[in-house]
């Protein structure tokens, strides 16, 4: 099921994203004991995650029994200032009792972005064992002004069979390391965070458009829920929505 909701101002968008991700990882933790939650980078998420790191909002997960992964990573170590993981790390999950063993980062460090990938796979199976997709209980994405998401670029290609993958960017002249549709369509939910006007154009070609056009499209869950959280400007040529007050 696919959800819209459009935000008059940035502070009732960040609140909404707040309160969806505590409800979605506290039904998991709820039913399982435990959760598993798909972070991203960029800088739409970071308010986010400072909120969600700061009392009264960090008591209200248990966040030493949820299991922290990356959607897609840049090829920089952990420390550097580009890294997803980097600055996740600086703005939330510092001030979380985390284990080490719960967090599973991408490692961008790694010359052989394949070889990388291929380890993720596994440290995915190691954490959620079975013979179907790993199925991740909340997946947070952003999307691009190019229509872009994770690190699945217009243009690129990428085996469909696997779950992660080095994936070569010709307009970032980069490598970087990503999580597939085949993937991410497995989660349980997935929620999409959008801000700002120069992604107005772009969204509503996302949203409205005719499918197969942008990387963002392919996100759909097969059994899961779809929502996607977009401030006003992010949102001004969408035409079938009302902002939520």
């Amino acid at each position: 099921m696919r959800t819209i909701r459009i935000f008059e101002d940035e502070q009732a968008f960040q609140r909404a994203a707040v309160e969806q991700v505590v409800a979605v990882l506290g039904a998991a933790l709820s039913e399982r004991g435990e959760a598993t939650l798909v972070l991203t980078g960029g800088k739409t998420p970071r308010p986010i995650y400072q909120m969600l790191a700061s009392p009264p909002e960090r008591e209200r997960i248990a966040w030493e029994r949820v299991h922290f992964f990356w959607g897609d990573e840049r090829c920089v170590p952990p420390d550097d200032p580009q890294s997803n993981f980097g600055m996740a790390w600086e703005s939330m999950l510092a001030e979380f009792p985390v284990s080490q063993d719960h967090l599973h980062r991408m490692l961008g460090e790694m010359e052989d972005t394949d070889k990388a990938a291929r380890r993720y796979e596994a440290e995915i199976y190691k954490v959620i064992p079975g013979p179907r997709e790993p199925s991740f209980d909340l997946v947070i994405l952003g999307m691009g002004e190019d229509g872009h998401t994770a690190s699945l670029f217009p243009g690129t290609e990428w085996d469909e069979e696997r779950l992660v993958v080095g994936n070569f960017v010709p307009k970032l002249g980069s490598w970087r390391i990503t999580m597939t549709p085949h993937l991410l369509n497995a989660a349980r939910s997935v929620i999409f965070l959008v801000s700002g006007a120069s992604k107005a154009k772009v969204l509503a070609g996302v949203l409205e458009g005719p499918q197969g056009v942008f990387p963002a499209q392919r996100v759909s869950p097969a059994r899961g829920d779809l929502t996607w959280l977009v401030d006003a400007a992010a949102g001004a040529l969408i035409q079938k929505q009302a902002p939520v007050r």
